[in-house]
């Protein structure tokens, strides 16, 4: 079997890709402080802010392909820490491109709905890119790194992932179920619409697109455009959980205006060019859920 490097493979969705490579690659993961004891792969601690670091843990695995799934994520710490979100998400991917530009190895980046400013929605691939947070920022300065340096890569824009996950951080859906058994209601913020995809889904996909002769740019997001509230409500009717679990929350002052109203997509490559079918919500929750239902 080929080598396979996923880096962040300690995080959200890394773990879920562990789950679905591990039977066709010699998988090996990073971690960076969340680390875990998988049975079925190694890990390897991965400073990104240390090129040594990233070009020797490249050397020793050997990869065929790698999954770059690692750096910071919160919106709101990234807008206070601009200097190490740059460090970490932009300068560290653009090393990493580079080595693997230099050694023939594609490259497979995950990216974000945030590299938008969310004043339309239903985004297509090509559609100008504006982000409005120092995330969002650094995520596009990575994306036209990878473009600039590397022959071989894809970049996959994710929209906001839901589902049932393995990793210390969750998803938006999970921690609304274990609000509901902490009895303490879970803040919602309305007006942000969004294309949710299922966890398992993205995963999937990420997986079809390492694996095939794919380049450029996709968008990875449900089959359906719906408000985060909208979503949350849509769980909790199909798992039978009182609706009071939820409260409408204002988004904090010093962040209004690093929130996009509408990072929706338009996923019609990928309807066209994978597999991977992207689900309703209906589905995606089911498919996340279903073994919880009566």
């Amino acid at each position: 079997m080929k080598n396979l490097l996923i880096t962040g493979a300690s995080g959200l969705i890394g773990r879920a890709l562990v789950k679905h490579c591990v039977s066709r690659y010699n998988v090996t993961g990073t971690y960076m402080t969340r680390d875990y004891k998988p049975d079925a792969i190694q890990l390897k601690q991965l400073d990104l802010s240390k090129p040594d670091e990233i070009e020797s843990c490249i050397d020793a695995i050997q990869p065929s392909v790698v999954i770059h799934t690692a750096g910071l994520t919160d919106l709101q710490y990234c807008q206070g820490k601009q200097k190490k979100t740059e460090e970490i998400n932009y300068r560290g991917t653009a090393q990493l491109a580079a080595f693997c530009a230099q050694r023939g190895i594609k490259l497979v980046y995950l990216s974000t709905d945030m590299v938008f400013d969310g004043e339309k929605g239903e985004y297509k691939e090509d559609d100008t890119a504006e982000p409005k947070s120092v995330y969002g920022k650094s995520k596009i300065l990575a994306e036209k790194a990878i473009q600039e340096i590397c022959e071989n890569y894809v970049i996959a824009r994710i929209n906001l992932i839901y589902g049932h996950g393995e990793s210390k951080k969750k998803t938006f859906t999970d921690r609304i179920l274990i609000a509901n058994w902490s009895g303490k209601p879970y803040p919602v913020y309305k007006g942000q619409t969004r294309s949710p995809i299922s966890l398992d889904v993205a995963s999937r996909a990420v997986r079809e697109l390492a694996e095939g002769g794919f380049k450029g740019v996709f968008h990875l997001g449900g089959d359906e455009a719906v408000d985060r509230w909208d979503l949350a409500l849509k769980l909790l009717t199909l798992l039978k959980v009182d609706h009071a679990v939820i409260e409408e929350a204002e988004i904090p002052e010093d962040y209004k205006d690093i929130y996009p109203v509408n990072t929706s997509f338009d996923t019609t490559k990928v309807k066209n060019e994978l597999k991977t079918e992207m689900l309703s919500i209906e589905e995606g929750l089911k498919l996340e859920y279903g073994r919880y239902i009566e």
